[in-house]
């Protein structure tokens, strides 16, 4: 057990090690009460920089954005906001696309709404996860708000005066460019003390891996009961009532921490996304590991540990949709997981397991993924768009670090 307690210690000390060596020093983003770095994309509207404190004002039909020369991938931003009229927000990882900046945004809304903090897609997609009710009151018109900003590896993570308003996976970009908003219409907008903490010196070599081709079941081992095809580019699972054995569909490659994504549609029965899982030989059910439920009831989406423990996390209500397609995101980083379905984040978990400490040592979450048909039940469910983003970090000698840096700064 001191062993055990030792290189739990160890490992924790060295990813501070890790971790410090990739932060570069929190740094103003306007340096001397300067512009210098710095463009404006749209309508070419005022911006000015006076003592420190930033103000853009227009009356356009489009949007403007001051928008930083720099890329950014990896990093915490912090900057106060008092807005005049009007609405705007705070691009981050952006693009310049036939002179619009496309991307990230975390919202800056004094209307009734009242959806400041929340993530949206500028020139794409639109809302990706507005605020909770629970923190819509939090933005103070007329008064500076406080704004912090996390953007690590898929993770986007965002408070306002202190409360977490978005807390979000996304694999689209990994990098981009920073911008503060002015938006269409008559608006008017201010910004002091704006600073910048880059966590990725290293080189971010992050890249989204589809696990399921849309047409073979390559990668992927069947074991157990029921059956597995692909049909119209769509992973199929069926099992009968009377099967005695689980249907298990294997990713025959190991993961550790990952980020990963799918789509499911559950027809009927109970089924799962099992990680950091081992196959039980000679036995009925085949498996043990940390299991995503995937139901028709209201624990869709919480975490249970077959062979172990039972239930680690339940939702707190119904987030699953019958009879469509559900988005799951999975995100894990040492014994924390976090679980997101259909946008909403529904677990936030950590799972060390209290009486076997020396489980956190160093590739002790190296194990494999299943898809589960449950035993004795009539299944069908069916998966879909299965990404993973690995992280993948390569240090001053060229050796790839397999950790989600940034992790300790997220919670």
């Amino acid at each position: 057990m001191r062993k055990a307690i030792y290189n739990c210690r160890m490992r924790y000390f060295i990813s501070l090690l890790f971790a410090s060596s990739c932060i570069a020093g929190q740094v103003p983003l306007f340096k001397n009460n300067s512009l210098d770095g710095w463009h404006i994309i749209g309508p070419q509207i005022a911006f000015t920089l006076e003592n420190g404190v930033l103000t853009g004002e227009g009356r356009e039909q489009k949007n403007s954005f001051l928008t930083s020369k720099k890329s950014y991938s990896d990093f915490y931003l912090k900057v106060d906001v008092k807005i005049i009229r009007g609405n705007s927000g705070i691009q981050v990882r952006s693009h310049d696309i036939d002179n619009r900046l496309v991307g990230y945004q975390i919202e800056i809304d004094p209307s009734p709404r009242a959806w400041s903090g929340g993530l949206y897609d500028e020139g794409r997609r639109a809302w990706l996860q507005p605020p909770n009710e629970s923190v819509r009151d939090t933005f103070k018109l007329g008064e500076w708000n406080s704004y912090e900003i996390w953007c690590i590896g898929p993770r986007i993570k965002a408070k306002v005066n202190g409360k977490i308003t978005t807390d979000f996976l996304d694999f689209m970009d990994f990098s981009g460019h920073i911008g503060f908003q002015i938006h269409s219409g008559y608006s008017k907008v201010m910004w002091r003390n704006a600073t910048i903490t880059e966590y990725s010196r290293h080189k971010s070599n992050l890249k989204v891996t589809n696990l399921f081709d849309g047409k073979t079941l390559n990668g992927m081992q069947p074991t157990g009961g029921g059956t597995w095809s692909v049909e119209d580019g769509v992973i199929v699972g069926r099992q009968l009532k009377d099967d005695e054995v689980t249907g298990l569909m294997w990713i025959t490659k190991p993961y550790e921490n990952f980020a990963l994504k799918l789509k499911y549609k559950i027809d009927k029965g109970n089924s799962g996304f099992f990680f950091r899982s081992q196959q039980i030989p000679n036995d009925n059910t085949g498996i043990k590991g940390i299991q995503v439920e995937v139901d028709r009831q209201p624990d869709c989406g919480g975490l249970y540990e077959s062979g172990g423990r039972g239930w680690l996390s339940k939702p707190s209500k119904q987030f699953s949709k019958y009879d469509q397609w559900n988005e799951m995101m999975v995100y894990t980083c040492g014994s924390n997981v976090m679980v997101w379905l259909n946008n909403e984040l529904i677990v936030d978990c950590d799972t060390t397991n209290p009486l076997h400490p020396e489980r956190l040592d160093q590739g002790a979450f190296l194990n494999n993924f299943a898809f589960q048909l449950h035993k004795r039940q009539e299944v069908q469910v069916r998966f879909k768009d299965i990404e993973i983003v690995v992280p993948k970090y390569a240090n001053e000698d060229d050796e790839e670090i397999d950790m989600f840096i940034g992790c300790d700064f997220l919670h």
